[in-house]
């Protein structure tokens, strides 16, 4: 695996000072914590760094265990998504709120009568939406989603590295995933914690 310039510094200033917490090294490197916290995550994943709890970061001198590039970077998506939710176009604030929060997630897909997907809302619309909103059950959630062709997408065959830097480009928390030969079918959603969830399990 090649690191980033950023990547070897950090492994640098915590092999001089370990232990050194995420705070410490961000001012070091003259940056704040959330810019170094996926290097931290992804060098803990890899066992250069270990994370020790309210002590700090130290370096991993015992490192036996060799990550495959294919494995963590390159396998497709399609091996690591997750279910969609989804409601339909008709469906109101009010039941858009309940699946959001029965569901337990930050997103929901707008499906309409031929099941393709024209819309997207997020957790902040609906919150924005119904603020202060007296006929929630009455107005379709609809009228707040994103729509389609406004909406980003990934297809099951692109990489993991790929999809991450998608996600972090449009500084998202998810992204649907659809049918490479029908880019309206939803087939399930990609997420920056499931990638996380990738690069953890790929250790044990």
């Amino acid at each position: 695996m090649k690191l980033t310039d950023r990547q070897n510094q950090i492994v640098e200033i915590v092999k001089q000072q370990d232990p050194i917490t995420s705070k410490q090294i961000a001012a070091k490197l003259g940056l704040s914590m959330p810019t170094i916290r996926s290097d931290l995550r992804l060098l803990t994943a890899f066992g250069i760094l270990e994370a020790k709890p309210k002590v700090g970061y130290a370096f991993n001198y015992s490192q036996t265990k060799a990550l495959s590039y294919t494995k963590l970077y390159a396998e497709p998506i399609e091996n690591i998504l997750q279910k969609p939710t989804e409601i339909r176009e008709d469906a109101t604030l009010t039941e858009a709120v309940n699946t959001l929060f029965i569901e337990d997630v930050g997103s929901l897909y707008v499906i309409g009568n031929n099941k393709e997907l024209v819309g997207l809302i997020s957790r902040k619309d609906l919150l924005r939406a119904t603020l202060n909103n007296t006929n929630a059950s009455l107005t379709l959630a609809s009228t707040v989603m994103t729509r389609m062709p406004n909406i980003f997408t990934v297809t099951p065959d692109m990489s993991v590295i790929e999809t991450g830097r998608l996600l972090l480009d449009r500084k998202v928390d998810s992204l649907p995933v659809v049918d490479k030969q029908n880019p309206t079918k939803v087939v399930g959603k990609i997420t920056k914690n499931r990638i996380f969830q990738h690069f953890i399990s790929s250790v044990d």
